[in-house]
């Protein structure tokens, strides 16, 4: 299975629509979707004080067998957002359910990788080497990785008429309240061991980071 997510940024007065167009899109059930908690949701915490500018104000995603399938069900998502959104992108996706599950409150961490590390190496250092710290620190939650595939992302993007997602993969954590959110993030654990991990191959200045809801 392929997966792709589209990551949509409100027109100005339009967050309230473009939320409820997409619940109505998320009772499918080939489509998940997710709406980003508002600015106040979190303290400042170790990874973020504040909603990065570029931060998506949906996320919707879907799977498929096969491109042609995920490129239809995109194009479609895409164009029934259109009106709504100011900006869309689009990034293909290969999730590693590390820890697996899902919850009502979704970490949202988009990565974009060290400049001196290729597509691979970056891939490799964090499923392999830094997925460990996770495995150790994150149950009783869930944790994802969702590694991005540029080429089909470019080529998925292309049918759907949007830009592709520039980011390098998604990190995705479950917990079932925020109060949970921010008990596992304030963990000096978390705030210190894994975060000193993440500056081997996360590039954190360009990277977003923050939680969202289940639709």
């Amino acid at each position: 299975m392929i997966e792709a997510q589209l990551l949509l940024k409100a027109k100005p007065g339009l967050a309230a629509n473009l939320f409820a167009e997409m619940a109505r899109a998320g009772k499918s059930d080939d489509v998940a979707v997710a709406r980003r908690l508002p600015d106040e949701a979190l303290p400042s915490l170790a990874h973020a004080a504040f909603a990065a500018p570029d931060l998506p104000d949906c996320i919707v995603s879907s799977c498929a067998e096969h491109d042609s399938d995920l490129a239809r069900t995109m194009a479609n998502l895409a164009k029934r957002m259109r009106p709504l959104s100011a900006e869309t992108s689009l990034v293909v996706v290969r999730r590693h359910a590390v820890l697996p599950g899902r919850d009502a409150i979704r970490l949202f961490f988009g990565l974009r990788r060290l400049e001196r590390l290729s597509l691979p190496a970056f891939h490799d250092y964090w499923l392999h080497r830094h997925a460990a710290i996770g495995r150790r620190l994150i149950p009783p939650h869930s944790y994802h990785q969702l590694h991005a595939d540029p080429g089909l992302s470019a080529q998925i993007a292309e049918a759907a008429s949007v830009q592709p997602s520039t980011l390098d993969g998604i990190v995705e954590v479950y917990f079932p309240d925020v109060p949970a959110l921010v008990a596992q993030l304030s963990r000096p654990e978390v705030a210190e061991e894994a975060l000193a991990d993440e500056r081997n191959f996360i590039d954190h200045a360009r990277s977003i980071f923050w939680a969202y809801a289940e639709i």
